[in-house]
């Protein structure tokens, strides 16, 4: 699936790539029959979206990126579509605020619902006190004109239409703890539909239910994907990946798991395929599911005395994997179509974006199940 929107949110968010946006994860499961505790944000996206992103606290992304070393070479990076619209005027709301963004507020999603275009999103926010004081501020700010927004009824709900300066316009939807924005009023109405009967809610899905019962740790960034780790292995719709962002100066991190159902009998499928890749070695590329060719070429790598960058990614490289990738962005961003198979195209797509980098890529099958450790390493 197309997830450039995905890419740019989740890794970048003012971050990297990626994100999103859209994708999300560690909020307590909560049910929405106890109106006194916090609702459960993933119980609002519509069932049929392909990629979730989420956040417990955006303003330390927006606040930490300009400080790695990278953020100048992505510094022309803008967020895609709505998110990019929302955040900018948040920042701009709490400039000049000590602290930022509220803790609740700051604690977003973004669901994503189509390969073509980034307008397709909707962005949800939790409400802490006073943060739909602050998140209408922003929107009558850009709006056009003095006006009132328009009112529209929907299953007994009122959607508020805002029309921007941009000659477009904005579909908002909130009640007590959670706010909804979106370009497209018909997402809000599945939204709402979502919010309304479980069953049209992305929570619905077994397979995404396992995706997100993993307890995440603080100042976390997931992208939940409508696809396989590896796109080789499994191009069903069925299965959904989790990408955790973690970053230092040099270094960005996408660890996670491809959750299938649990009827599916793909995993030895997927065994199977994985045992039918091609080894590759080339200059600035590796590729291998042989275990003692993949050992080799690590302990290789770690008694060259020329330990290049590349080198020392290979020779880092855990030993217990079953797949291995390692290889300059620079160069998979020239035969894009080449190495379209072995990983998602969020990262495909953003190539270019990440020449100055080198990828380095694990699977491992633990218990049937599919791990991924996706290193990418900062080169200047």
């Amino acid at each position: 699936m197309r997830l450039r929107t995905v890419a740019k949110l989740g890794m970048v968010l003012s971050v990297v790539l990626f994100c999103t946006a859209v994708g999300f994860y560690g909020f307590a499961r909560l049910t929405l029959a106890d109106k006194s505790r916090e609702i459960n944000l993933f119980s609002l996206v519509p069932a049929d979206c392909i990629g979730v992103l989420e956040s417990d606290n955006i303003s330390y992304y927006l606040n930490e990126f300009p400080q790695l070393s990278y953020s100048k070479k992505l510094g022309d990076f803008q967020f895609p579509g709505l998110l990019s619209y929302v955040l900018g005027g948040l920042n701009e709301c709490t400039t000049y605020s000590a602290h930022g963004l509220n803790g609740k507020m700051s604690r977003m999603m973004v669901s994503f619902h189509s390969t073509d275009t980034s307008r397709d999103q909707v962005v949800y926010f939790r409400m802490g006190a006073d943060d739909e004081e602050i998140l209408t501020h922003m929107l009558l700010e850009k709006a056009s004109g003095n006006f009132l927004p328009k009112k529209e009824k929907y299953k007994g709900k009122t959607i508020f239409i805002y029309p921007m300066n941009s000659d477009d316009f904005l579909a908002v939807y909130s009640e007590a703890g959670f706010y909804v924005v979106s370009y497209q009023k018909s997402l809000i109405e599945k939204v709402i539909d979502a919010r309304e009967d479980e069953r049209k809610a992305l929570t619905d899905n077994p397979v995404f239910a396992k995706a997100i019962q993993k307890k995440k740790t603080h100042n976390f960034l997931t992208l939940y994907a409508r696809t396989s780790s590896m796109p080789f292995l499994q191009d069903s719709n069925d299965c959904w990946s989790e990408f955790d962002f973690h970053m230092n100066s040099d270094v960005v991190y996408l660890t996670g798991d491809t959750f299938l159902p649990d009827s599916c009998s793909c995993v030895d499928q997927m065994i199977k395929k994985l045992g039918s890749i091609q080894e590759v070695r080339e200059d600035s590329l590796i590729i291998s599911a042989d275990k003692e060719s993949m050992v080799r070429c690590m302990e290789e790598a770690y008694e060259r005395e020329n330990r290049t960058l590349f080198n020392e990614c290979v020779a880092n490289l855990s030993h217990d994997a079953a797949f291995m990738f390692v290889a300059d962005m620079g160069r998979v961003s020239k035969e894009p179509e080449r190495f379209k198979p072995y990983f998602p195209s969020f990262l495909l797509e953003n190539a270019p974006l990440l020449h100055s980098f080198i990828l380095s890529m694990q699977l491992s099958v633990v218990n049937d199940n599919f791990s991924h450790i996706m290193v990418l390493t900062y080169k200047d």
